[in-house]
């Protein structure tokens, strides 16, 4: 109940659609968004375009900060401390890093200013972290669906036997929280639903699109009994390397996260069963609203799982559509 309260509130925010401010002579607000998202990561222009989309309703300012390089938490965290130097009225950030954000967050709260978690939060949440808000998606339990969607739905012949189940697991970012913690999530459901654990294997793809097919083509070449491809990130790797191998759609299930546009044609052409939406549209636009509402109405600011809907075959189509994403 706690979890649609929150989606209600934020659907609230969006549908009310305050324009204007709500004093006259009203400040402009300055909202960085700091991300360890890299430039060429697809996933995060959509994050963009909500960001900018809010920033623009509420008649603010913001800058968002993302790396030459994906997940460069070095550059993350000296761009953190520039920014803080710069006194903004508030920090919209991903937590990447369960214990390296923690200082200048806390540093940033203690200054008076408000600092909003989107996208990656803290693996113990807000008792690892002094950030005021989430808003994202679950990210354990989004790996714990993955899982046992990926079993007791879209497996083809319906569930099969644990014991005749391989899994291949990408891992875009070891050692990373969103990572680490859909991983941990994944791997919670294959070992109850009884999965040997010398059936599972973690591989380190990067995030780069070349390289993660070549090193899930090299895996699946040396291991051909895998049946199962699940993806902590887009699930391009298994659907490129079962397409470039010669596997027919469906002969490894293979599913991850998010839309993008080579994951909705892998879905399209049966090479994918399904993809999890956690909606990054929102999680651009909506700290944005709350650190506006919050300097002006004084609201406390409140988790919000953006989403964990699942995308298949059934309406590949139609979210194209609503995204504009052409082949």
């Amino acid at each position: 109940m706690r979890d649609k309260t929150m989606v209600i509130l934020a659907l609230v925010v969006i549908c009310l659609g305050i324009t204007a401010p709500f004093a006259s002579g009203q400040k402009t607000y300055n909202f960085p968004f700091i991300s360890h998202g890299g430039e060429e990561n697809p996933f995060w222009s959509q994050v963009y375009v909500g960001y900018k989309d809010a920033l623009k309703r509420y008649e603010c300012e913001g800058k968002m900060y993302r790396p030459p390089r994906e997940g460069d938490l070095e550059w993350q965290l000296n761009t953190w401390k520039a920014v803080l130097a710069r006194k903004p009225d508030g920090i919209i950030t991903t937590i990447p890093d369960e214990k390296m954000f923690d200082d200048v967050i806390k540093q940033a709260i203690d200054m008076g200013i408000p600092v909003l978690c989107a996208n990656t939060d803290d693996p113990e949440h807000e008792k690892g972290n002094a950030r005021l808000a989430y808003i994202g998606q679950p990210l354990v339990e989004s790996g714990y669906m993955l899982a046992e969607l990926a079993i007791t739905k879209y497996f083809p012949g319906g569930p099969p036997d644990p014991k005749n189940l391989h899994v291949l697991i990408t891992m875009g970012a070891p050692g990373e929280t969103w990572c680490e913690m859909r991983e941990e999530g994944i791997t919670n459901f294959l070992h109850e639903y009884g999965v040997p654990e010398k059936n599972i294997y973690r591989l380190d793809t990067t995030m780069k699109a070349d390289e993660i097919q070549a090193r899930v083509v090299g895996y699946l070449g040396a291991h051909p009994e895998t049946n199962l491809v699940l993806s902590t990130q887009f699930s391009i790797g298994g659907y490129l390397a079962a397409k470039s191998l010669g596997k027919k759609p469906g002969e490894i299930t293979v599913a991850g996260f998010d839309l993008v546009p080579t994951v909705l044609d892998g879905i399209e052409e049966g090479y994918i069963a399904f993809t999890i939406n956690q909606q990054p549209y929102l999680q651009g636009y909506l700290p944005v609203a709350m650190l506006y509402l919050m300097k002006e109405t004084g609201i406390t600011p409140v988790d919000v799982n953006t989403s964990m809907a699942v995308v298949d075959k059934t309406n590949v189509k139609q979210m194209r559509e609503r995204l504009r994403v052409t082949k």
